[in-house]
């Protein structure tokens, strides 16, 4: 038979397939150096996880949602081992692009899942930009494998609404789906924003509906957490007569369900894709006060650990 030539080039997509078949698992490095110290400058981080992943720059960030993805996956196995067979794990999935690559990673790990696992799918929050359809949440539970997904509960209602109007609209069809599902969601995978960000997608709701960003940061806004907002002292609670998230998740929530040994909150934090922003000044807020301590696991990129060390 012909003989085989190995070089760099060849090596390539042997690679690529020996990945497509779930053969090879390529892990993104992370710095333990740099959560380490981390933990030492942010004493309250150390009541949960920290991943610090190698970056060069915001070419990078999928790799933020990669490290992101395994974690999940092994939280994933691990809480449906402490159900009953056959009971679903209850997955809920908060907006942006950084949750849509977490999706894509964490569906190409699950295609080779032995294991009896199954999923019930929840878009925690509603909508996205009308020209950016693809950082919905409802779009991104058509990614994992049809064959572990026991039930997709959708979010429909408009991205912000009056708050005063806000109790009623959970009763809608539509809507209360994924508010009867939350007592059952596990797993909640999600990552924040910054005011300071022109990009943000929140800042660009506001801004669309005639807000002045301008007037809530003098107010103390800093950034959100599944379009919820926060200052540095904690949540934020709207006027019955401003806008604010259609989300099923309120902060204090959030930081409740971090509490819970059984259930898992997954943030992400990484550079703003279009202009390389590390959103630190909003993240500090996190990582400081407890009030505002929304996740179990915390995967951000070098470039934020470095600024939020500064």
């Amino acid at each position: 038979g012909a003989k085989l030539v190995l070089s760099r080039e060849s090596l390539y997509p042997l690679v690529e397939e020996a990945v497509r078949r779930g053969i090879v698992r390529l892990a993104p490095p992370v710095s333990r150096a740099l959560r380490d110290k981390l933990l030492a400058a942010f004493p309250r981080l150390a009541a949960a996880k920290v991943n610090v992943v190698e970056t060069t720059g915001p070419e990078d960030n999928a790799k933020v949602a990669a490290v992101a993805a395994d974690k999940a996956f092994n939280a994933l196995v691990r809480i449906a081992r402490t159900k009953p067979r056959g009971e679903p794990v209850g997955l809920g999935l908060g907006p942006g692009r950084a949750t849509l690559e977490f999706c894509r990673f964490l569906s190409a790990r699950l295609k080779f899942l032995e294991e009896d696992l199954q999923l019930r799918l929840v878009a925690i929050t509603a909508g996205c930009p009308a020209t950016m359809l693809e950082n919905a949440p409802i779009s991104f539970l058509n990614l994992f494998p049809e064959h572990l997904v026991e039930r997709k509960l959708g979010l429909f209602a408009e991205t912000l609404v009056r708050a005063g109007a806000f109790p009623e609209l959970r009763d809608h069809t539509g809507v209360k789906e994924a508010f009867t599902a939350k007592k059952d969601i596990d797993l909640v995978v999600t990552a924040m924003g910054d005011f300071e960000d022109p990009h943000d997608l929140l800042t660009m709701f506001l801004k669309d509906s005639g807000q002045d960003l301008k007037a809530l940061r003098r107010q103390g806004w800093l950034g959100n957490v599944q379009y919820r907002p926060f200052t540095a002292d904690g949540p934020v609670h709207e006027t019955p007569d401003q806008l604010r998230a259609v989300t099923v998740f309120e902060l204090e929530d959030l930081v409740k369900l971090a509490k819970d040994r059984t259930k898992e909150v997954i943030l992400m934090a990484r550079q703003c894709g279009a202009c390389g922003r590390a959103h630190a000044r909003a993240l500090r807020a996190l990582v400081s006060n407890p009030n505002l301590r929304v996740y179990t696991r915390l995967v951000l990129d070098r470039a934020t650990a470095t600024a939020l060390l500064k």
